[in-house]
């Protein structure tokens, strides 16, 4: 078998991931992918904990929290700046 299926991975220029250089790069980028994993095993939860949305909804509700203790009315921003397609399929 290694004579009909060896020269394919062996610097073949037609394989674009059969360079010895890249190979290395694949194990070593997979190696520290499993060490961060290993010890932060919801790392993609990271980049979507404090997103804009959550934090333009806290900017609201302080500030209706304050306009509903000094009695006064509030006009969310929300409705405002988007229209109501967006709204209604956020």
């Amino acid at each position: 078998m290694e004579k009909y299926f060896g020269n394919a991975y062996r610097g073949d220029p037609g394989v674009p991931h059969s360079d010895p250089d890249r190979f290395v790069n694949i194990w070593v980028g997979s190696a520290a992918f499993a060490v961060l994993t290993y010890f932060n095993p919801y790392m993609w939860q990271l980049s979507n904990q404090f997103n804009w949305h959550d934090k333009a909804m806290l900017y609201e509700q302080y500030h209706w929290k304050q306009a509903r203790k000094k009695n006064q009315p509030y006009e969310f921003l929300w409705t405002k700046t988007w229209d109501k397609n967006h709204r209604e399929h956020y």
